[in-house]
């Protein structure tokens, strides 16, 4: 009996140090590359054509939530915004979700101001392929179910054009041109 506890305890040893030393290569590098996604959201045209247009991803991480993903099918080397908006609904051409997400009532901003919307994100350029990815930790949401801070069942948005970042209330950053609720995963 203490030969088969050894050699399971030896095996799952060398399974642990195998699993340590694999390459992280391809996996994105903020936070934790184990933690799965909490959240995600499929992104959709506003439009009667409903065409996918990608994926965003929600994870808790060391200092926030990471946001990840890509959109797909755009303009090549064209800028938008995208925002986490305050309703999860894509309805009325994606104007039911309502504003930026905005729990403190700050001013809109850029991302990284601590005083802005917690759901200003980067903008977003169009490589020469239509393909724009985000890989970006923002410190203001929260990728649990509930909470004040949590985007859970709000909405992703993709405006037509760059966020300047200045603007009130929301950038000047165009028509929405793509939308998705933010699930479970």
């Amino acid at each position: 009996m203490k030969k088969i506890m050894l050699a399971s305890a030896l095996l799952c040893g060398s399974a642990l140090a195998m699993t340590g030393c694999q390459s992280t290569e391809g996996q994105l590098k903020t936070g934790n590359p184990l933690n799965q996604p909490a959240l995600k959201s499929t992104l959709k045209t506003t439009d009667d054509s409903n065409q996918e247009v990608g994926q965003v991803y929600l994870r808790p991480v060391d200092g926030g939530v990471q946001v990840y993903g890509k959109l797909m099918n755009m303009t090549p080397g064209k800028t938008v915004a995208l925002h986490i908006h305050e309703t999860g609904s894509c309805d009325v051409m994606g104007k039911a979700a309502g504003g930026h997400f905005n729990p403190d009532n700050h001013p809109h901003s850029n991302p990284d101001d601590m005083n802005g919307h917690a759901g200003d994100l980067p903008n977003l350029t169009a490589n020469d392929k239509g393909v724009a990815t985000i890989n970006y930790v923002n410190k203001q949401i929260s990728a649990a179910q509930a909470g004040k801070y949590s985007v859970y069942r709000r909405a992703f948005i993709v405006h037509a054009g760059a966020d300047d970042y200045t603007s009130q209330p929301a950038g000047a950053a165009g028509d929405r041109i793509a939308c998705g609720i933010i699930e479970a995963n």
